[in-house]
């Protein structure tokens, strides 16, 4: 401001001013003043001291000037004021420009809030909308995780639980680990028959089926003993069962153990003690015949049923071999088939020492064999069968491991070749005959590939949809390497199931081939996958239904799951023939679902009689096979004479006489149970004619000797010669005779009806027909075009 930034200015004006007019009152100077100098801010500087400063009362304050300099000084002062003036506006201007700019700000401000609280109630009902959306949301993602999460933990803390306390404070030792296995195998047998828990045992020997190679020397073995039943070294397995019955307080499984084992002190005094006493007998009866047999099967020891070619059995070692020491460690009654399989076993290109004793050669023998990579083939034999000039080809497919298409590719291949060289070069193979009987099944991508090999580029082959499971078809990306031309027949029974069902629906619904056989497939159209788990167990469990390419599930049997019925086990129930759908192959023949896959071409096979299926599950026919090597020696073009069937009945009925075989061991269970029956009801008389009716049921099977003499012969032909001949000739002999071969070949012979059979007649008529009315379509639109041309 002027007055606070110029007093002396101020000063020299006032006094300037009394000279000059010096009868001016000190009102009307400060008046003056008042107006030169008083800024627009008023009350900074009190007008009436700066008037009393610059006029004292003493009058020799005043300065006297010249009146020239007075005007100069006067001039000056005012120039200063204007100067000071114009100063001021400028201020003025700045400070009215800083409260433009404030003004504004505020103003924005107001215009800000303003629009804001306008916009808060949409901004509030969008945040309000976000908010409920985001809960929302948040609760359908986690609430079900949480329900599953709590619907899990209960049953696991209580497993858990139940585990510690028996562990701790039941009233002997227990065994936490068989405890565990006994309740999950318990768990998972109530959903049907495939769902099972694999130990690490188990879950190897799963691993080695799947993959089909371990590292050993390529023996089979089996044998009995107090610590395990007989069992293949290639495939342990353990049955764990259950009973389950009763009250909760009173199991009746505990009252039959109670019955069984303790011992009754007290005498007969009421009927159902006599009931007890009669359950006691039968029980302690069949446990010592259980026993009995037990130490005769020991007595027999570990010995090879199977010695694989291209291992084993080029080494020497041969079925029947009685193994009697590895490495030099002996093999007593108390040694397992787990136990020698794992002295067997090995890492490959180690050597192992196995000391054996084989019937008709004195003394113990010792080979020494290198252990490998062994690789159990699905392929048994692939050969031509007939006349080789006809050029028809069998291959005899057992299993469908990781490498079953490559074995199946490469056998095909062989057989082009064979029926090229057979014919000269004029023909390559005219027909093939894939033998799947007996076939399990396997890895799913094993039968794609194996079907590939057969269906056209582009084909479905499989598709497969579960609950968990995300749907999945498997389509032919290859051309298939047997020409179309090639006539192919499957041949099936009962036994053919999962994988090999694959591979006989996509012959079937494409109808590339013809399904050979008695009747159908097992029916298992179920998918199970392998869940490794931890400390190397592994689950295997159903996690998808298989379709075929028309669409159908072969699936014949229903599982529902069973924990809530008496036994805990799962409720099975056949696929009824009301509920079953009609589909059409590629040729539109009518195939249905739900019972396997139905043949094209039926051949009965040979029924085994009662007595045959005895002889082959006693294993008394590789008795024999023991006793004859050791008086006989094998000689070209062997065959069993009526001199050596005659050897073997005598063989047969002394054992039986001896007790060491029940002929009549089919029967032998509902028998005892119609004994028990009777005895507990009373009825004696009952029971003497039941015992005339076993009686009577041993002398009809006596008379099968000769009904299936044929039959039998050519069972004992094969125990003896599968001592000294490897498996693959021993399928190729018995492929010669074989009812349901001949009949596949028979078929493939008949081009008229194999194409009837698949429809391809009609096909090729539709066709045909097609193709006229296309032709003549065609021929009437280029007359009309010539027509209208000219």
């Amino acid at each position: 401001m002027i007055t606070s930034r110029y007093p002396m200015h101020c000063l020299l004006i006032s006094i300037a001013l009394l000279q000059s007019n010096p009868t001016s009152s000190s009102v009307k100077s400060a008046d003056a003043f008042t107006t030169i100098v008083q800024p627009k801010h008023a009350g900074v500087i009190n007008k009436r001291a700066v008037h009393n400063n610059a006029l004292s009362n003493n009058p020799k304050s005043a300065i006297l000037l010249h009146p020239s300099e007075h005007s100069r000084i006067i001039k000056r002062s005012i120039d200063t004021v204007t100067s000071l003036r114009q100063s001021d506006k400028n201020d003025d201007e700045d400070s009215s420009t800083s409260i433009s700019i404030a003004q504004r700000i505020t103003d924005l401000r107001k215009i800000l809030a303003a629009k804001l609280i306008s916009f808060f109630p949409t901004l509030r009902t969008a945040i309000a909308s976000f908010t409920v959306g985001a809960i929302f949301a948040l609760t359908v993602i986690f609430v079900p995780v949480y329900n599953s999460v709590d619907k899990m933990s209960e049953p696991v803390t209580l497993f858990e639980t139940i585990l510690t306390d028996l562990e701790t404070g039941y009233v002997d030792d227990v065994d936490t680990k068989k405890l565990f296995e006994t309740g999950v195998n318990a768990m998972l047998r109530s959903l049907d028959p495939y769902t099972e828990f694999e130990s690490r045992q188990q879950s190897k020997d799963l691993t080695e089926t799947i993959m089909g190679k371990y590292g050993g020397i390529g023996l089979v073995i089996s044998g009995s003993t107090t610590k395990a039943k007989p069992v293949a070294v290639e495939s342990s397995s353990t049955t764990i069962s259950d009973k389950n019955g009763g009250s909760k307080i009173l199991p009746t499984g505990a009252m039959e153990d109670n019955t069984r084992l303790n011992d009754i002190s007290s005498s007969a005094n009421s009927e159902d003690d006599d009931e007890d006493l009669i359950e006691d007998e039968f029980e302690r009866a069949a446990m010592a015949k259980q026993r009995l047999e037990d130490q005769k099967e020991a007595a027999k020891g570990i010995r090879v049923v199977n010695a694989f070619e291209g291992y084993a059995f080029d080494y020497g070692m041969r079925p029947g071999d009685k193994l009697v020491a590895i490495d030099g460690w002996r093999i007593d009654n108390g040694s397992t088939v787990e136990d020698v399989r794992n002295k067997l076993r090995g890492d490959p290109g180690s050597d192992v020492e196995i000391t054996f004793e084989r019937d008709g050669v004195a003394g113990e023998n010792t080979l020494k064999i290198q252990r490998t990579i062994v690789q159990i083939q699905d392929v048994k034999l692939a050969s031509l069968v007939g006349k080789p000039e006809d050029g028809i080809g069998y291959i005899q497919l057992a299993g469908f491991s990781a490498d079953a298409g490559r074995e199946m590719r490469n056998s095909i291949f062989a057989l082009q070749q064979a029926a090229e060289r057979a014919s000269g070069g004029e023909t390559s193979l005219q027909g093939l005959v894939l033998d799947l009987r007996g076939n399990p099944g396997g890895l799913l991508t094993s039968a794609v590939d194996v079907s590939s090999l057969f269906v056209p580029k582009g084909s479905d082959i499989v598709s497969a949809r579960g609950r968990g499971f995300a749907g999945v078809t498997y389509r032919s990306r290859v051309d298939p390497i047997l020409d179309p031309k090639t006539k192919l027949a499957v041949l099936i029974n009962d036994s053919t199931a999962s994988a090999a069902e694959i591979v006989s629906g996509a012959v079937q619904d494409l109808d590339v081939g013809v399904i050979v056989g008695s009747s159908r497939s097992f029916g298992k159209g179920l998918v199970q996958n392998v869940e490794d788990l931890p400390f190397n167990t592994s689950l295997k469990f159903t996690v998808a239904k298989y379709y075929t390419p028309s669409g159908r599930c072969i699936q014949s049997v229903n599982y529902k799951e069973g924990g809530g019925s008496p036994d805990g086990r799962y409720q099975a129930s056949k696929v009824a023939e009301k509920d079953k759908t009609v589909y059409y192959t590629t040729n539109g023949r009518e195939v249905k679902d739900g019972g396997g896959i139905a043949v094209d071409y039926k051949v009965d096979a040979p029924k085994a009689s009662a007595l045959e299926v005895t002889l082959l599950r006693s294993g008394i026919i590789s008795d024999f096979a023991s006793d004859w090597s050791k008086k006989n020696e094998l000689t070209n073009n062997f065959e069993v004479d009526d001199a050596t069937y005659n050897s073997f009945k005598t063989f047969v009925m002394k054992q039986s006489k001896d007790g060491d075989l029940k002929l009549d061991s089919l029967y032998s269970r509902p028998i005892q149970d119609l004994k028990r029956s009777l005895a507990i009801s009373g009825y004696k008389g009952s029971s003497r004619e039941l015992e005339q009716l076993q009686a009577s049921i041993l002398n009809d099977m006596s008379k099968d000797f000769e009904k299936y003499k044929s039959d039998i012969k050519e069972d004992i032909a094969t125990g003896i010669l599968s001592r000294y001949l490897p498996e693959s000739m021993l399928i190729d002999r018995s492929i010669k005779t074989d009812k349901q071969v001949l009949g596949a070949i028979k078929i493939i012979d008949d081009q008229t009806q194999f194409n009837k059979l698949l429809s391809r007649a009609e096909k090729d008529a539709k066709m045909l027909a097609k193709n006229t009315v296309e032709d003549s379509s065609f021929s009437d639109q280029n007359s009309a075009k010539i027509n209208l041309k000219f």
